[in-house]
């Protein structure tokens, strides 16, 4: 189905632009009418919509789509009729026209999950996958309540880690920006001032003074190469599997960082494995959707051997034990889950655990990194300092004015 850009205006004569699917100009000014607007003008964008594209649909957006949807379904309205009273009162163009999408996609015969994953631009395999099972056990209102949770608890993830992370990424730029500029403007005046006095320079100044030409002939190397290095390191962790899977398992074995980035990658299979099989769905099935969220290429290597495991008839919890990736708390309590067919129960308390480790765990490490960097800093400029202040102090007799 194409997708239009176009231009419109309300009745109050207010401009509204947006995208549109469409089967045709006649069905989009159509469309259009219907949540109350008057084509001015279109333009055909592509004949379907690209993949990984991701709309500008917000957290909080998505959350209110799911509760709106859990409690109307809940009090018996059809899903049609819920769609269009969200769309008639949603605020932002890109929800209003994916609610269009999506109502005219029911209008033509498609169950909601199949509406969905035509704008999977927006709704991930995730969010699919549960309200298909949500359909397949006659329960959407429930899919609807564990997606909603699942959101918030996404968005509230993202943005501890961004806070905790925050502060020291503007102090390595701090400390990366002073010791350029003192390289390249103060020490080159004192060390200039040490040279011109004949004194007898030991091994620290030397190597400041080196340091300092260093970066006055080649300061192109620290303003552009450290950037580009980054860049170029994050492009091949992209694109190449084989050096991604070799960084990912030494960050495993890193101290501190290790610990952390384990716990974060296990919180989020546990959560998304536990929503999934709460919904309805199977085992490997969870298993297969909840190894997308595995950043961390060892880690899903071993939820991969899981699979396969649980494919030849293996338990879960033998299963994940034989891989040597998952602690014996998530082990442990997985097989209490099957041995008394409490799963729900089980998964939820390895849920709880993990998100309090992870809060305690990030700000450890937040702790541990912040006054590393001032130590780094410190001792740059307690080197700067010895290695100008020293020469002087120990040939103070020997200056010449």
């Amino acid at each position: 189905m194409p997708i239009y850009n176009y231009i419109s205006v309300e009745p109050s004569g207010k401009e509204r632009r947006g995208k549109m699917n469409a089967n045709n100009p006649l069905d989009l000014e159509a469309r259009l009418r219907e949540i109350k607007l008057e084509l001015v003008d279109y333009k055909t964008v592509s004949a379907e919509r690209k993949q990984g594209v991701r709309s500008k649909l917000k957290p909080k957006e998505l959350v209110m789509f799911c509760v709106h949807m859990e409690e109307l379904e809940k009090a018996g309205v059809p899903i049609l009729d819920s769609l269009i009273d969200l769309r008639d009162s949603a605020e932002n163009p890109h929800f209003k026209d994916l609610l269009t999408d999506l109502c005219e996609f029911l209008k033509g015969g498609d169950q909601l999950s199949a509406a969905l994953k035509k704008r999977s631009d927006v709704f991930d395999e995730l969010f699919v996958s549960l309200i298909s099972a949500g359909e397949e056990t006659g329960n959407i209102g429930n899919a609807f309540g564990h997606l909603s949770r699942h959101i918030k608890w996404s968005n509230d993830f993202k943005r501890k880690i961004k806070k905790a992370i925050s502060y020291p990424i503007v102090l390595v730029v701090v400390m990366i920006s002073v010791v350029t500029l003192m390289m390249l403007f103060v020490v080159p005046q004192l060390t200039d001032f040490l040279q011109k006095q004949g004194f007898d320079l030991p091994l620290h100044t030397r190597a400041l003074i080196a340091t300092s030409n260093f970066f006055a002939e080649y300061w192109w190397t620290v303003v552009f190469g450290i950037p580009a290095a980054f860049v170029a390191f994050i492009l091949l962790y992209r694109r190449n599997e084989a050096f991604r899977y070799k960084i990912d398992k030494y960050v495993l074995k890193f101290p501190g960082i290790g610990s952390v980035i384990l716990k974060i990658n296990l919180a989020r299979f546990i959560k998304f494995f536990s929503i999934t099989f709460n919904s309805g769905l199977g085992v490997l099935e969870s298993l297969a959707i909840s190894r997308k969220v595995v950043t961390n290429r060892t880690l899903r290597e071993a939820v991969d051997h899981s699979i396969t495991n649980i494919s030849n008839g293996t338990r879960l919890a033998e299963a994940i034990k034989e891989t040597d990736a998952f602690p014996s708390l998530v082990i442990r309590m997985i097989k209490v889950g099957e041995d008394s067919g409490n799963m729900e129960s089980a998964l939820s308390n390895v849920n709880f655990f993990y998100e309090r480790e992870i809060d305690d765990s990030v700000e450890a490490m937040v702790a541990m990194i912040q006054p590393a960097l001032l130590l780094v800093l410190g001792g740059i400029l307690t080197w700067v300092i010895a290695a100008v202040f020293g020469p002087i102090y120990a040939s103070f007799s020997k200056m010449k004015f």
